[in-house]
């Protein structure tokens, strides 16, 4: 919710720094769904509480993504009941243009904290930050007193303080060998299956005689003892007249993905086959309990989970193969967390809430910032996805959206051209509804932040290398 500063706000004063038309405040004249209303000339806002929510027949309120509400005037039929369970009797039922709806239930958009020229406006989430939680329990207490009405204790919001564990490979270091991912005991790093000699060099390492370095034999000192061919894992190798030779082409292909340890994949698996192991922060596999009903599979962000030879592999277990076989020292385990993100290159889209598979990230849209949640799992589809790569991406993976196959149009029957999809789109491709799509790079900012859901988004994406 946005939480009015009482000590600084003057609403309804006039001064030389606030121009008021019609005795409305600029929070008040900004607000796009008319969320914000006076007591004792203070502004107060819209709780974000999710009472009307609950108390809707006909699920036409739902929460967006920046923690606020908006009213699906589809399915809405202006019965009034959200308007009995506000706790603060802010919501009103109106009638436009032959509709019935309710408004003064706040989207989060922000347009009100940017607009008071005071700083009297702050969002709750900020306060997380700035210890200052205590403040959010004064405001409802004084609201309580002035509106004479009990309301409910706000749901604390815990941020996220876990460190996760997982092989990181740097790519400006590799020398697209492979080695790591012929290895791999649990098959995890993509590629896999190649049909190329990457110089792995695995032949020369095994040989006896030292007579074979990437494929290349000497065959002076080859006693054809075969431990090359069989070792090889692209199956690069093969004995014609009795000697050794390379029957496929040379290519060097870098790793393009692997497990980061997320374990995503044991919180959707039902069978017990998967387990962590949290004083070590291992993921734990047991074959024989495996139903390999393939959930884990779709789940896993990084898609490296795959069922072969009637097992279910792709799973880091950082046994440390790959580090210590690699030649180059390009591997290495290291520690990773995700803590608020503030970068002036966000353009709080909401991309990355969408996405997310536990529903663990807050769009704080008043502080332009991105904050995760206790909920959080480091998987890191968030940063998979994020069109302008803001949040950190250790995976070696990256999604983009598929123009060919995405689409997004605005419903203008339900559209308030309340101009909030103009304020926020990035490209300047939306204007009160009206979408250029060659412009659109289908970010998901306007979608997210229509108060209305006048606006419909379908995506689809397809992968390419990350340059992390």
């Amino acid at each position: 919710m946005i939480v009015t500063l009482l000590d600084r706000c003057r609403s309804l004063e006039k001064c030389e720094n606030c121009p008021l038309l019609g005795r409305t405040s600029k929070c008040k004249e900004v607000c796009p769904t008319e969320a914000i209303f006076y007591i004792n000339n203070k502004s107060f806002s819209c709780l974000t509480c999710g009472e009307c929510a609950k108390a809707c027949p006909n699920k036409a309120i739902k929460k967006n993504k920046f923690g606020g509400y908006y009213v699906d005037r589809k399915r809405c039929n202006g019965c009034g009941i959200c308007k009995e369970a506000c706790p603060i009797n802010i919501i009103r039922i109106v009638e436009r243009d032959g509709k019935r709806f309710p408004i003064g239930i706040c989207s989060m958009c922000g347009m009100c904290v940017e607009a008071c020229p005071f700083n009297a406006r702050i969002s709750s989430y900020e306060l997380l930050f700035k210890k200052r939680e205590g403040l959010v329990e004064r405001y409802l207490k004084v609201l309580e007193s002035l509106t004479k009405n009990k309301i409910f204790s706000i749901k604390k919001v815990d941020i996220t303080k876990k460190i996760r564990k997982n092989i990181k490979i740097d790519l400006n270091k590799c020398i697209s060998c492979l080695k790591c991912s012929y290895l791999c005991p649990r098959k995890t790093i993509m590629p896999r299956n190649l049909d190329y000699c990457t110089s792995c060099n695995l032949c020369g390492e095994v040989c006896p005689k030292n007579c074979i370095e990437n494929g290349v034999v000497n065959y002076d000192k080859c006693v054809l003892c075969l431990r090359c061919v069989n070792i090889c894992p692209t199956k690069a190798l093969k004995v014609e007249d009795f000697k050794i030779v390379k029957v496929k082409e040379d290519k060097k292909i870098k790793p393009v993905k692997y497990c980061i340890n997320c374990k995503l994949c044991a919180e959707v698996c039902e069978s017990g086959a998967l387990k962590v192991d949290y004083e070590r922060d291992l993921l734990l596999y047991s074959p024989d309990l495996c139903w390999k009903c393939g959930k884990c599979i779709d789940i896993c962000p990084n898609e490296v989970r795959f069922i072969e030879e009637d097992r279910v592999d792709g799973a880091c277990s950082l046994c440390g193969v790959c580090i210590d076989n690699c030649p180059v020292e390009a591997i290495k385990i290291e520690e990773f967390k995700l803590e608020k993100i503030e970068d002036e290159n966000c353009i709080l889209c909401g991309t990355c809430y969408n996405v997310c598979p536990k529903e663990a990230i807050i769009i704080d849209r008043a502080n332009k910032s991105i904050i995760f949640t206790s909920d959080c799992v480091l998987c890191e589809t968030c940063s998979i996805h994020c069109p302008r790569d803001v949040i950190p991406n250790t995976t070696g993976f990256k999604k983009v959206v598929d123009r060919e196959r995405s689409f997004i149009r605005t419903d203008m029957d339900i559209c308030i051209k309340c101009g909030l999809c103009n304020k926020v789109c990035p490209n300047n491709c939306i204007d009160y509804g009206v979408i250029e799509k060659e412009k659109c790079e289908f970010c998901g900012a306007c979608y997210n932040i229509c108060p209305t859901k006048a606006i419909f988004l379908h995506r689809t994406w397809k992968s390419i290398p990350s340059s992390y």
